[in-house]
């Protein structure tokens, strides 16, 4: 894989998340924020620009790209880099959160918490718009996890034609095998138990090794296009302990 580093948060800078991860073929510039307030719809647009242009470069070169990031907005700018391929890849999200918000539903306006919503056409589209996405179905959309749904997103996801299951495991049947799957993985889906460093641990979440081995099974099996990952919090991982486990449950993917 080709691997790009986002150290960013919501259109914040983020440092250290490059610990214990390995080496990155490309490490997106705070340059890319100048002249931008910070957390803005313009600053997480010049963010997903940049990763969609990663990915897209990657996808030209005939590999597979990795984008490790602070948040699940970066998914929108993997996407865009697909659909400048001519890729419209159905979509595994993996994460103990829906992000299935809007701004109907939210009681807190995190924008970190609204991405597969945005992804799906729900919401305000304006960051999709931002790096021309256009949404995806939802029978092209595979969630795995939600162990910290909330209120409002819990009865949309229900409501949705999205598949949904706890385990990866479960929903390995049911992945594409001809047409591209991009995985986005949210950390957070492991239990605070095994990865504690997060910025919202789910105790209720899978065991590294549940995890591990659902990952493994995929690299068997399935034929991703790529993976995003949405990262552990670098401020609380004062050993890079969790950073290092969570590369760890993904290593069979890292290595296709």
């Amino acid at each position: 894989m080709r691997k790009c580093l986002s150290p960013f948060f919501i259109g914040r800078q983020e440092s250290g998340l490059d610990i214990n991860t390995g080496s990155f073929d490309l490490t997106l510039s705070n340059s890319l924020l100048s002249g931008k307030e910070y957390g803005t719809y313009s600053a997480i647009n010049s963010i997903n620009s940049a990763i969609s242009e990663f990915v897209a470069d990657t996808i030209s070169l005939g590999k597979k790209p990795l984008v490790l990031a602070g948040d699940c907005l970066s998914a929108i700018g993997v996407l865009s880099g697909a659909m400048k391929c001519g890729i419209r890849p159905h979509l595994l999200w993996i994460d103990a959160h829906g992000d299935f918000h809007t701004h109907e539903t939210t009681t807190s306006g995190h924008l970190g918490g609204m991405p597969l919503a945005m992804i799906s056409g729900r919401g305000d589209l304006s960051l999709l718009n931002g790096v021309h996405v256009d949404p995806l179905a939802d029978e092209h959309i595979y969630f795995v996890g939600g162990s910290d749904l909330e209120s409002g997103e819990k009865e949309a996801l229900k409501s949705s034609g999205i598949r949904q299951s706890t385990l990866i495991t479960e929903m390995l049947d049911r992945l594409p095998t001809v047409s591209p799957l991009w995985i986005h993985f949210d950390t957070d889906y492991i239990t605070s138990n095994d990865a504690p460093s997060m910025r919202y641990p789910s105790k209720n979440g899978v065991t590294a090794q549940e995890t591990k081995i659902g990952f493994d099974a995929i690299a068997r099996k399935i034929n991703i296009l790529g993976l995003s990952i949405s990262a552990w919090a670098p401020h609380l991982d004062s050993n890079g302990k969790t950073a290092e486990m969570c590369w760890e449950v993904v290593s069979s993917l890292t290595e296709i």
